[in-house]
């Protein structure tokens, strides 16, 4: 399979929801590498590494609503450079 990147902007009521958080635990659970981070706009930041059809699960995930809690208005993704990351983190 081949490893792909990408940058996700997701906004909406996205912070102080515990969006990152269960963005990490399902990105384990699915096996990404990357990070979740809130943004100073209110947003937040994931990006994600895996292959097609990992990264295609994330998208639907967002699609769905995300977590519980978080309410997505919408979120702008673009495939980017492929960075070697190993674990999926939560970044401050």
């Amino acid at each position: 399979m081949t490893k792909c990147s990408m940058t996700i902007y997701v906004y909406g009521r996205v912070q102080g929801v515990g969006f990152r958080y269960h963005t990490y635990r399902w990105a384990k659970k699915n096996k990404l590498a990357g990070y979740v981070r809130n943004m100073n706009d209110g947003s937040v930041k994931i990006v994600a590494c895996g292959n097609d059809a990992q990264i295609k699960m994330l998208t639907h995930w967002l699609e769905q609503g995300g977590p519980p809690g978080a309410k997505i208005e919408h979120f702008q993704s673009q495939f980017c450079e492929v960075e070697e990351m190993s674990d999926f983190s939560i970044r401050h």
